[in-house]
């Protein structure tokens, strides 16, 4: 499995927590989803870690990830 990533939002929030998204694609089956990794400082630890969100369960929420992927739908129509 291939999967083609293109970033489109990132966000550092400060003390070590930081987002980014991908819209990604798995170049064997056609399917479009959103890449979310993350990682996160808590006390004197870091977790990080990884999800595969749908593109219309992501797009229904409100923010600035969503807004930044809208404006990168709309300039490849």
């Amino acid at each position: 499995m291939t999967i083609q990533r293109r970033p489109f939002s990132s966000s550092d929030l400060g003390m070590g927590d930081e987002d980014w998204y991908y819209l990604a694609r798995d170049t064997e089956t056609g399917r479009v989803f959103v890449y979310h990794e993350w990682s996160h400082r808590r006390g004197q630890s870091h977790e990080g870690g990884n999800e595969d969100i749908e593109l219309d369960a992501f797009l229904q929420h409100q923010g600035m990830a969503q807004d930044h992927l809208r404006t990168l739908i709309g300039s490849l129509a």
